[in-house]
């Protein structure tokens, strides 16, 4: 990875700003947020061993729904996993992905990716996981998260097999899947396809009011030059939490993404 050189001369240009202003948020549509039970529908092989494809599940989140005016930025997600066994492989990456879309929108391709994060698993069975992961939905849009699956009917290997977590005990807005192998190239309403039972657990926690304070890198609720210190420490080390333009490398353009930030200060 490319990185190019930041000048710590540029600090003095850099004023201190007012503390930050954060709510928690949790956005769930499940009622029942803790268990898991056996009946999720994916789309796999029907010959024996089971093998399943590739799969995403999805849920939409508006923020007004839950009273939320301000934007948010999301820190963890959680998903329920029913079955993940893999006799033919010692792991398997299990992926994060959320998207920004305006109020009111059902998951769809080509939504405006805000953040992602990978969790590698070996075998589990009838748990609820929690991943951390970064992005801001603004003021009045919504916040669609996907978990993808990969396909493990790839190069013949057979029995791997993933089932997200789910129950029947009800939920406030649709469970989604996308399973292009099984006929289901865009993301649909499992209730469309037979199964309103399936009640996924998929669940983003955050704060609201934070989102203009994310150059807040030391975390203490106000900007000083410890915090462009910290920025500078993120990008010498080629960390990612240094990729402000959100480009997926580390250039010059972050640093001047950081300082427009960090100008603007906080609320």
């Amino acid at each position: 990875m490319k990185k190019q050189a930041t000048s710590i001369a540029a600090i003095g240009t850099l004023l201190a700003a007012g503390a930050a202003h954060a709510d928690p948020v949790r956005l769930s549509h499940s009622l029942e947020e803790t268990l898991v039970t056996t009946g999720t529908i994916l789309c796999a092989s029907t010959g024996a061993p089971q093998t399943t494809a590739e799969n995403s599940v999805y849920r939409s989140f508006t923020l007004t729904d839950f009273g939320v005016t301000e934007s948010v930025t999301i820190e963890t997600v959680e998903f329920g996993i029913e079955n993940l066994a893999l006799p033919t492989s010692i792991e398997t990456d299990l992926t994060v992905n959320i998207y920004q879309a305006p109020a009111g929108s059902a998951p769809a391709l080509g939504q405006e990716l805000i953040g992602s994060a990978v969790f590698t698993s070996t075998d589990r069975a009838l748990e609820i996981i929690t991943i951390d992961i970064d992005g801001v939905v603004d003021a009045g849009n919504a916040l669609i998260v996907e978990l993808f699956a990969p396909d493990f009917t790839i190069d013949g290997l057979t029995g791997d097999v993933f089932f997200p977590g789910s129950n029947a005990f009800g939920q406030t807005a649709p469970s989604y899947i996308r399973a292009p192998t099984c006929g289901a190239v865009d993301p649909t309403d499992y209730a469309d396809i037979g199964f309103p039972d399936v009640n996924l657990i998929l669940i983003a926690n955050g704060e609201s009011g934070a989102a203009t304070c994310t150059a807040d890198l030391d975390g203490d609720g106000s900007l000083t030059i410890f915090d462009f210190l910290a920025f500078q420490s993120l990008f010498d080390d080629g960390d990612l939490a240094a990729d402000f333009d959100g480009d997926g490398t580390l250039t010059i353009f972050d640093f001047l993404e950081f300082q427009t930030q960090f100008d603007a200060g906080c609320p």
